[in-house]
Order: structure tokens, then sequence, then C-alpha cells
């Protein structure tokens, strides 16, 4: 009888062991979200936990270097080490070591954008300083929020891998001071009106300029390449609009040789850029316009659904498809729910509805989009999980329950123990 119940306690256990993890996958195991951090004198910084888990004190084992309040923030009071220690109500801990380091603190890490929308497969490479000038440690170090949508090196080189959304942190040699770049990748299959752009760098004196840097960018992407021995340079799937076109002496020179405005149409493009007392000349030739006139403009998309923080890049389609594509208008009925950018492209600010309106110079031709947005909820698909896993076990352990109690009755009633006219144990 003994070796029939193990398996059933066996099942019940593993079930068991399943729901529990499931359970502390969510918020009962308790960790810091990084095991060390820096710090320089006087400055202030948050202690989080991983899953967001609940924390009923905090202790330092030198609150002389560093303080910590019953919420867990921490001050740098002087130079040296000290090991932080949170305790959840059932007694778990974690710890973590904050080190305290002497001289010019930073106070400011500077990014040149913001916010960064990358094709599969794209490369970009954000441009970071630290401030003030006279930083004891200039350093930044990168870091990605989710490394399968977009990872980045530590020089900052972003590569975008699959659709989705990363958050980028630079952050200075000081855990305080750090700052953020929202990364979107969108799929490369979606991209509308990308061109190609064939291009020849000249002195103002006609010389050809060999093996040096080109980069164009805007706010949302950047390409480089290198001329060849002609000054020759191509870029190849790049979307119209307006781009900063930089040259460089070298691919190692940070600061450019000179610099110019680029306005990309809608067709493949050949043009000379001439340098010019540090100014770029950009000279466009034999560029393929479309002749047709404009009929119609069509968006990809009339409704669309954001959560606040996440953005989108509207793409439109002209008929006849010939036609050139002007300069569109892009005004939001509700800025504080939607903003809308020259590009076109959308970002959730707050929950409610808004109605972007995109049309023409001349109005000859308006287009809207209704636009939804709604909190981040990232915890109920795991609370659903949970739920269903727990209702499971119940059933599980209800079924045993009565099996088990119909094999003990049948075998107590096999063994003479129980009558069966009585339904009762004979004495």
């Amino acid at each position: 009888m003994k070796k029939r119940i193990i398996p059933f306690f066996a099942v019940i256990t593993l079930l068991f062991c399943m729901f529990s993890s499931s359970a502390a996958a969510v918020g009962d195991v308790i960790d810091f979200t990084r095991d060390s951090i820096d710090l320089y004198l006087n400055q202030s910084y948050q202690l989080t936990m991983k899953n967001n888990a609940p924390v009923i004190s905090y202790t330092s084992s030198d609150p002389d270097i560093v303080s910590v309040s019953h919420t867990g923030m921490i001050k740098a009071e002087t130079a040296g080490s000290s090991i932080l220690t949170a305790t959840d109500k059932e007694g778990n801990k974690a710890t973590c070591t904050v080190h305290v380091w002497d001289g010019t603190a930073p106070e400011k890490v500077v990014l040149e954008i913001q916010s960064l929308s990358m094709t599969e497969g794209a490369y970009y490479t954000l441009k970071a300083k630290v401030l003030p000038e006279d930083v004891d440690d200039g350093r930044v170090y990168f870091s990605s929020s989710d490394e399968t949508v977009a990872k980045v090196d530590s020089k900052g080189t972003i590569k975008a891998l699959k659709v989705g959304t990363a958050v980028i942190t630079a952050e200075s040699s000081s855990a305080a001071v750090s700052t953020k770049c929202m990364v979107k990748v969108v799929s490369k299959s979606g991209r509308k009106y990308s061109v190609s752009l064939n291009g020849t760098l000249y002195s103002a004196a006609g010389e050809k300029k060999a093996n040096m840097r080109v980069e164009i960018a805007n706010a949302n992407e950047s390409f480089e390449t290198t001329t060849d021995v002609d000054g020759k340079f191509y870029f190849d799937d790049i979307v119209r609009g307006s781009y900063i076109l930089r040259v460089f002496k070298s691919e190692k020179t940070t600061t450019p040789t000179a610099m110019g405005q680029l306005s990309v149409g809608s067709h493949d493009m050949n043009m000379s850029c001439i340098i010019s007392d540090k100014d770029l000349i950009v000279l466009y030739q034999n560029e393929e316009e479309g002749t047709e006139k404009l009929q119609d403009i069509i968006l990809e998309k009339n409704t669309l659904n954001l959560q606040i923080g996440e953005s989108y890049d509207m793409s439109f389609r002209v008929r006849p498809a010939h036609a050139i594509l002007p300069a569109m208008k892009n005004i939001s009925s509700n800025e504080k729910v939607a903003k809308v950018d020259i590009d076109g492209r959308i970002t959730a600010v707050a929950e409610g509805t808004a109605v972007i309106t995109f049309s023409t110079s001349d109005k000859s031709i308006t287009k809207s989009c209704k636009v939804t947005v709604s909190a981040v909820n990232s915890n109920t698909y795991s609370w659903i999980i949970i739920t269903v896993e727990f209702s499971l076990l119940l059933l599980i352990v209800i079924v045993f329950f009565i099996a088990y109690s119909k094999f003990k009755y049948k075998r107590e009633r096999e063994e003479g123990v129980v009558n069966p006219k009585y339904g009762r144990r004979v004495k």
C-alpha cells in the first residue's frame, strides 16, 4: 500500500515546486539589481530590488561611509566601502557593496539623442560626454535593457537585432549619474521609400578627397562610410528626409572637418560634396525625380495602439506610385497624450486618445490616425500563468484525495476492516 502512495506524493511535490518557482519569479526572491555601486562624496542613490521585491529594512555595515534611509536611499558620506543589507518580512537577506571615491565627481552624462529608431541589422554609435570637463573619470559605461532586441558595446555602438524596444543606459563612473536612450527596432521589410546615395567628395580647389569618413545622421539613425581613392562614397537603404552631413579626416577622428545639410528625396540620388571653409556645399546631379502629379497619400495605419513611452514611425504611400511625396505638416490633437514630429514619428506620452493629422503644405490632402495610449502592465501575464498553475495543482490534489479515499476504502473492505453493510470499521 505504501509503495502505491509514494508516486502520488512525488507528483504533488513536483507540482508544488513548480508553483513555488513561478511565484518566486514574480516577486518572492529578494536580491539587489546590482552587486556593487560606485559613488562620489555627497552623492545619493536609490537602491532597487529585482522584481520589485518588498523590503522592510535596510542596514549599512559602516554608516559613517554610507548612510541608508528606511526607503533604501543611500548617501556617500566619506571615502571607503560599506556593505548594504536588505531584509524582507520573511527574514531573507540580500547584500551589495558600495564604494565611495574622492575626487571631482561626474555631474551629468549628455547624449546627442534620447530616442532612436533603427532597422533590423543596423548599427548606430551613441555619442556621450561626461560633465564637468575636469571630472576625474570621464569614462561612460553602456548597457541594454534587452540584449535580444539591441546590443551595445563598450564604445556605445548599438546593433539592432530584432523588432522590439530596448533602453540603452549611459552611466558615468558614478551610478548616481546616468542618462537613457530609448531604441525602437523596426522590421527592415517595413521600410518604405529607401533610396541609395552616390557621392563624390572634393576640396574647394577641385581635389578628390580619399580615405575620409562621411557620416549622415538625423534624430533617428546614422550612417557612415569612407571615400575611396577617387573620393567616391555610397550609402544604401536611406529613407527620405533631412540629414546632417559630416566629413571627418579619418575613421578615428571625432571632430568633423566640415558639415552641412543634406535633403534626401524619394528616388536614388547622385551628388557632389565640396568642402569650402569648413562648410559643405552639396550639389545634386541627375536626380531621378518623379514627374507625375500627386493625387493621394495613404497612411500605413489609420488606428494605432501604443503603451506609454513607445514610439511609432508612420509610413506613407503615394498615388500614383512615381509621384513625389511632399513635406508633410503633422499635428496632434492632444500633445499631452501623443506627440508627432516633422518626420511622422508618433510618441506616446500619457493614457488617453489623440488624433494625429498629416497634411500637405497647401492642405489639399489631409489624413488622420487615431492613437490610443495605454499604461504598461508587465506582470499581468505572469500572474495569469501562476493562477492557472495553482488551479491545476488544486484540481490534482482534489482528484488525488478522492482516488486515494476510494482506494483506501476498497483495500480495507478486502481486508475485512470495513463492514460493507454498515460502512464502518469492524472492532
